[in-house]
């Protein structure tokens, strides 16, 4: 894996604030001609410091305006469970983010629900149905006064 220069650390930068900018426009941006910057951004891409490209949606006109943050409990701490609880919350459009964490809890999640009461029809019907839970504690978001996607760039200095 290289190592990031400062150009790649910029385009790593504009990316993140705009994943639909033009090669042309990241070309002028970071002052190469687009070839050069085209071949930059797919070795970014092969290397894996990107992803994938997404459109951030709003959430509220999506009609999905509560967040929850779940943590959940397994009655067992076993491979088999883990995976099969990873693999069932795989499949539940309304979690948005499942982490494995260390501490009381095994898991938390991140669900979005149009309403408490659908969020409860969620944990009742879907979420608690997976095998192997023994406990789902909810705290429920009032507001988000920083929600940001953007994983900071150091720019470190050049080895």
């Amino acid at each position: 894996m290289h190592v990031l220069d400062a150009l790649d650390r910029t385009i790593l930068r504009l990316l993140q604030d705009d994943g639909a900018i033009t090669n042309a426009e990241l070309a002028a941006r970071i002052g190469l001609t687009p070839t050069p910057t085209l071949e930059r951004v797919r070795k970014l891409e092969r290397e894996g410091f990107i992803r994938k490209y997404v459109a951030l949606a709003d959430q509220a006109k999506l009609g999905k305006p509560v967040t929850a943050f779940v943590s959940v409990i397994m009655k067992s701490h076993g491979q088999q469970t883990s995976d099969a609880f990873r693999k069932a919350v795989a499949r539940l459009p309304e979690v948005l983010e499942c982490h494995h964490i260390a501490g009381e809890e095994d898991f938390l999640l991140k669900v979005v629900a149009g309403s408490p009461t659908d969020y409860e029809r969620f944990v009742l019907e879907r979420l608690t149905k997976i095998a192997g839970i023994e406990k789902v504690k909810t705290t429920f978001v009032l507001s988000s006064p920083k929600l940001e996607t953007k994983i900071p760039v150091d720019a470190a200095e050049e080895k």
